[in-house]
């Protein structure tokens, strides 16, 4: 699943914890690996951070999918196996670290539910096969903890909106480590993905490539916000060199099959 379009607005949204809660965010660390995750078990229930490093040869990210109630992981992915990516009608996409080239890492924030949960990466292997059929699953459970503080939502700079088939991003952003809130105004799931652009590649460049990786990608898989159910939000932290970027979104339509980025969900921005 993928990256960012159309700038239309950004919404100042710097948050203020309340006066009850703390300010630290329960922290979970994944590690992937060519094809597989290593994390916990079990993941704490509210706001958790995610820390994504990949330590594989190819690129990878980390879906989360949370289990609608009374669906079990086996008749996830045999609904996977029959019917590919139909099969998220089966869950809500609860967001996650985005996509990341080799020996990178990115981090994410996002709410989570008690309930059964899988890590899933839908990255297209050079066979073109995603990493999920190579096995790339983890099966996780949230459980509620009444001893658990509550905890404060992220210090954001802004928040980015994702719609149907357009991103409310600036057109320039700042470089270093930066936090945003991401919100899915739908009605599809989005994703909100950040790739480098290679020097003297476009937007342009990129959906040529898509529709025939036969050779390098124009870009570098820098992280960003996963896939996203209409109506859910998130928080994703950043840390940019200046550069050409693009945002990207490219979970699949269900009327057309077309990637979202065909569709125009792909968007330049500057880093200074």
């Amino acid at each position: 699943m993928a990256l960012v379009v159309g700038c239309q607005r950004v919404v100042p949204a710097a948050t203020t914890a309340p006066a009850n809660a703390q300010t630290a965010t329960s922290v979970v660390d994944i590690m992937a690996t060519d094809y597989a995750f290593q994390a916990p078990d079990t993941f704490p229930a509210g706001l958790v951070k995610l820390r994504l490093m990949n330590h594989g040869q190819e690129v990878h990210h980390a879906q989360v999918l949370r289990l609608n109630d009374g669906v079990t992981f086996d008749q996830l992915m045999s609904t996977f196996q029959a019917e590919g990516d139909a099969a998220l009608r089966l869950v809500t996409v609860d967001g996650g670290p985005g996509a990341l080239n080799p020996a990178r890492s990115a981090e994410v924030t996002v709410d989570l539910k008690p309930g059964s949960y899988v890590l899933a990466c839908f990255v297209a292997g050079p066979d073109g096969g995603p990493h999920l059929a190579k096995g790339m699953l983890k099966p996780f459970s949230v459980a509620p903890d009444s001893t658990q503080p509550s905890v404060a939502a992220p210090e954001t700079k802004a928040t980015m909106t994702l719609r149907d088939f357009t991103f409310d991003i600036p057109d320039t952003v700042p470089a270093g480590p930066v936090t945003y809130k991401v919100v899915n105004s739908g009605p599809q799931p989005h994703e909100l993905n950040v790739i480098k652009l290679a020097p003297g590649k476009t937007a342009n460049d990129v959906l040529a490539w898509e529709q025939n990786p036969s050779t390098p990608p124009p870009f570098e898989a820098v992280g960003g916000m996963n896939g996203l159910s209409a109506g859910v939000d998130g928080y994703m932290t950043v840390d940019l060199q200046p550069g050409q970027y693009a945002a990207i979104c490219n979970i699949p339509d269900p009327q057309t099959g077309l990637p979202h980025a065909q569709l125009g969900m792909i968007r330049e921005f500057t880093v200074k």
